[in-house]
């Protein structure tokens, strides 16, 4: 009978010690995204190291270098279980509550953890900025901070275009166009095509007309046939054929954004936006005023979500108003643009 009674005392004790064992000895995860793009793939083992091409993951003897274009989200041995909530409101676009909860989480000493800490508060402080509801500098700052720390995270390429994109709306298109021009030494496909995009837009603003057409034809020159890809050509001949009018030699500029506007899907409102704003700076350039204030407007009404196109779209709009004899308009839309895009490019350029 004693001997049962000690059994049953020492029972609950073996299975504590044998979760806190387990709990120790748990490994880390890596979600990689499947390669038809539906879902992911659950990979454990261990973070041994990592690139700004991949992570690699240490299990059953072997190392795996899991691309960084397919990691869907990683979970460190013992990390706090808010750090994916958290992570995933920040994705969803939540970034202020994403910040805040930041503040919050330990990372236990674990350096990977900090890595991931340190990238989210970057990405959400540079997206809020971009906004406007952020102070510019000091989003630079983090971005910068994180960028000189983590030479080797995977996040390095997309918080190099993020750094890239605040330098372009600070007015700083030379420092721009170097974040730019290290996606595209990349062996990142969708960081290769997206720094061409942004080389392309800050050409533009150096009024380098025919270098943005040249890294506008590098993008249509792709013949991956993915989403990504699709869309950024789509984009890239809205951008090229704003390239051509304001260089003075449009071509066939009109017909090919019509032809957009005509054959695309509508609820595509990223490419409808820079279509009917490329449409508006063409008839800008030919003084036809009324034309392109129809297309500025579409934008500015119907658009107003894609937060690049309706700055550009205020922008021209408060030059128009005037030429049209409405200066009530024109004072509210240059409110608007100072008020809701303050750190943006066009706001930035506005006289």
């Amino acid at each position: 009978m004693k001997s049962q009674l000690s059994q049953l005392i020492l029972l609950p004790l073996c299975f504590c010690l044998i979760a806190s064992t387990a709990l120790a000895q748990r490994g880390d995860t890596v979600y990689r995204a499947n390669a038809n793009g539906v879902g992911s793939t659950k990979i454990s083992g261990k973070v041994v190291d990592m690139t700004p091409m991949g992570i690699l993951v240490e299990s059953k003897g072997s190392t795996t270098t899991i691309p960084a274009g397919e990691v869907r989200n990683v979970v460190y041995a013992n990390q706090a279980n808010s750090i994916t909530r958290t992570a995933d409101r920040i994705k969803s676009g939540s970034y202020a509550q994403g910040i805040e909860e930041i503040a919050k989480i330990d990372d236990k000493g674990n350096p990977f953890v900090a890595h991931e800490l340190a990238f989210l508060k970057a990405y959400a402080e540079g997206n809020l900025a971009l906004k406007g509801s952020f102070d510019a500098i000091e989003a630079g700052k983090s971005l910068s901070n994180f960028l000189a720390k983590y030479k080797k995270s995977y996040h390095f390429f997309p918080a190099t275009e993020l750094k890239g994109r605040l330098l372009y709306s600070l007015k700083f298109p030379d420092l721009a166009a170097k974040e730019f021009k290290r996606l595209t030494q990349s062996d990142w496909p969708e960081y290769v095509i997206k720094g061409n995009y942004y080389l392309a837009q800050t050409a533009i603003a150096q009024k380098n007309f025919d270098g943005a057409i040249t890294s506008c034809d590098q993008i249509l020159a792709s013949t991956d046939n993915d989403d990504v890809t699709r869309q950024y050509q789509l984009l890239a001949k809205c951008l090229k054929a704003k390239a051509q009018t304001l260089s003075g030699n449009p071509g066939s500029a009109e017909s090919d954004l019509k032809q957009i506007i005509k054959v695309e899907n509508p609820d595509n409102q990223e490419l409808f936006a820079a279509a009917y704003n490329a449409l508006g700076v063409y008839h800008f350039k030919a003084n036809q005023l009324k034309e392109a204030r129809e297309k500025f407007l579409l934008t500015h009404l119907l658009m107003y979500s894609e937060s690049e196109s309706h700055a550009e779209a205020l922008y021209y709009l408060a030059q128009i108003w005037p030429q049209l004899g409405n200066t009530d308009e024109a004072n509210k839309t240059r409110e608007l643009l100072k008020s809701r895009y303050r750190n943006s490019y066009w706001a930035k350029i506005l006289n």
